[in-house]
Order: C-alpha cells, then structure tokens, then sequence
C-alpha cells in the first residue's frame, strides 16, 4: 500500500511541477502578495504623509496676521490674487480653494451678538479642492471660540493603555487573515481540480481499476496537495518577514519585535489548519461531479474561515468571543486564527497550542479517511 502510494503521490507531483499556472499559484503567489501588501501599506502611510505635506493652489484674502501661519501649514500659497480671476480658476479647476475674510474678522461674537463670516468658494468636482476643504475645516474648527478643554495638558499621559499591546493588536488583527488567504488562494484551485478534475475527464475510471488499491490512489493524492500547502505555507511566510519589516517602519517608535519562538508556533498553527482545511476541500472535490463545481463550493469553507479570522480581530467582538473561553480551540480551523492572534499578542499557553494543533489535525485525518471511504464506494466511478 505505501508503495502504491507513492506512485500515486509521484505522479501527481510531477502533474503539479509540469503546469506553470500551479505552480505560480503554490509558489510565486503567496510570497508576491505578502511582499505586495507590506509596499502597498507603505505606500499609503507616505502618500498620507504627503498629502499633509502638500502646497495647494489655495488662495486667502485679508487673512488676520495670527492665522497666516496655520493656513500655509495646511497648504495655502502666500501669494496675492484677484477675487474675479481666482473663481473663475476654481470653476475651471485651475485653481483649489479661495478664502475670504471679512476687514474686521473676530474669531469670538461681538457685543452685539453679531459673527464674522468667512467665505470659501471651493470646487467639489474637484479631489484636490475637497482636501483643503477638509483640512480647512479641521483648522478652524481648532479656533473657534473654547468653552472647555479635554486633556490640554501635553505634559501628562492620558492614555493608560499598553502602547506596545496597541501596536501588536494592529499586527495581530491583520496576519492570521492574510496568512490564511494567501495560502489557501494559492492551493485552492489544485485541491478542488485534483479529484474532481479527473472524474469530469474520466481518467479517474481507469485509475480505478487498475491493481492499485483506492485508498493508495486518494492518500497519493491527498499527500500532493498537502505538500503544495506546505510550499505554499513557506512561500507566505517569506513574505510576512517582509511584511513585518514594513509593520515596523509604518509604526515608527510604537514598533514590537516577536521571537523567532513565536513565529513557530505561528507557522505550526497556520500548517495544521492548512492541513484541515485542505483535508475538507478533498472531501467537496471527491463529492463533486465537476471540476467548476469543486472550485464553486471550495470556495465556501475558505470564505467563512475568512470570515472568521476577521471577526477575531473585531474590538467590538472581543467580548462576546472571550466569554467561550477554552471552547474556542475545540472548533476546528477556527481555533488556529484565534490561537494566532493570542500568539501575536503574546497571550497563548502550550496547552491552547497543542490542542488546536491536535484537533485541526485529527480532522484533517478524519477528512482523508473520508475520501478514502468515497474512492472505496463504487459509486465514485460515473456511470
């Protein structure tokens, strides 16, 4: 039987290795798309930064001496303009923003009751224009007139929380999501075609027949798309070093290191939950009369598992997921994404560790004894 196996296991590797898209999938994607979202996060935090930094072409008239200085800090131009031409510029979108304020502007009321009026003449139709609209209104906002402060004092420490559980509760919201995605994203395709794929052709038929017993045929079978899990788990997690690299520049003086201890026992949650669900995925490939409808209904599990990593990381969740308790690591697949973020935040104990590890296992197990049991019903050959 072992050696039957590995015939079968044989085959389906070098089936695997000779098709380009596959192995795209397995091994360039993941990595591509951990490396891609560090840079694209980057990227967005620099573009923010910019966008604070930016000049406008935004105009003020009789600005008071005192507020010059915050308008060009939001990105006004000191530069004199002419009432009619600067709104003919802002319709034409040749121009931004035109602020106008009266001769004798007062931030606070008069005697008599009476307020300055300030005049903005923006464009909505344009990006730029509703930008400084926005910032503008912050500024203001700032100086209008105070009835009270909130925490003015700068010298003292407001905030009582842990700076550094903030920073890997950002961290730990987002990789066990990410980790799951591009993993299975990569094998999801191989492990719904690899069985249903052959019963749509009908080669399936003839393998059955052959002396090779079917339980070598679907264990072979099982272990090839196990093996480009576990590529495709590498693969990622070369691209999260990447992709923490970038977590810490963006986080700057709030930045946490984790041990390499944690990053194993990371990886060692994300591959047995790999191996159970894709253990459920063989099982909907061997039930499924069509490759589509394989791939279709894959995508089910993947989703809701998806779906459950989110809701992990949801503050207003956190509640109502504590008060399960230990209950949490007895659900398969789902204890792996809780038991990841507890790893991230520093907050899992071995006995968590071991058993998710051992359930997530036992139902991969289950799930492979099941697809042997389907290959062994005559009822997998087509009629």
């Amino acid at each position: 039987m072992f050696r039957d196996t590995l015939t079968v296991y044989r085959k389906e590797i070098k089936s695997i290795l000779k098709d380009k898209t596959v192995l795209f999938m397995c091994v360039l994607l993941p990595f591509l798309f951990m490396f891609g979202e560090g840079k694209l996060m980057t990227a967005m935090g620099a573009g923010e930064e910019n966008e604070r930094q930016k000049t406008y072409d935004a105009y003020f008239i009789n600005a008071p001496e005192d507020m010059k200085e915050g308008l060009l800090s939001i990105g006004f131009k000191d530069d004199s303009v002419d009432f009619d031409k600067c709104i003919e510029d802002i319709k034409n979108k040749n121009a931004d923003m035109l602020v106008v304020f009266p001769e004798n502007f007062k931030i606070a009321a008069s005697e008599t009751g009476d307020v300055s009026d300030i005049e903005v003449y923006f464009n909505s139709s344009n990006n730029d224009s509703l930008r400084i609209r926005e910032q503008l209104s912050t500024y203001l906002d700032t100086l209008r007139p105070i009835v009270f402060t909130i925490n003015a004092n700068a010298e003292k420490t407001y905030d009582l929380g842990d700076e550094e559980y903030q920073a890997k509760n950002f961290i730990a919201s987002m990789v066990p999501g990410l980790l799951l995605l591009t993993i299975v994203y990569g094998i999801m395709a191989l492990a719904g075609n690899i069985i249903a794929g052959d019963k749509e052709t009908g080669f399936l038929n003839t393998v059955l027949i052959t002396p090779v017993s079917r339980t070598s045929v679907a264990l072979g079978k099982a272990l090839a798309v196990m093996t480009a899990a576990g590529i495709s788990s590498i693969s990622s997690f070369i691209g999260l070093s990447f992709l923490m690299k970038d977590f810490q520049k963006m986080m700057g003086e709030y930045a946490v290191s984790y041990a390499m201890s944690d990053y194993f026992f990371v990886f060692l949650a994300i591959i047995c939950v790999t191996f159970a669900l894709v253990g459920l995925i063989l099982v909907i490939s061997t039930l499924a009369k069509t490759a589509r409808s394989a791939q279709t209904l894959t995508a089910l599990p993947v989703m809701v598992l998806f779906f459950g990593s989110m809701l992990t990381s949801n503050a207003s969740m956190e509640g109502v997921l504590t008060s399960f308790g230990f209950k949490h690591f007895l659900i398969p697949m789902w204890n792996a994404t809780y038991l990841t973020k507890n790893i991230l935040l520093s907050g899992f104990t071995m006995t968590e560790m071991l058993v998710t590890c051992g359930i997530n296992i036992a139902f991969g197990v289950l799930c492979l004894m099941f697809v042997s049991y389907l290959f062994n019903q005559e009822k997998i050959v087509n009629e």
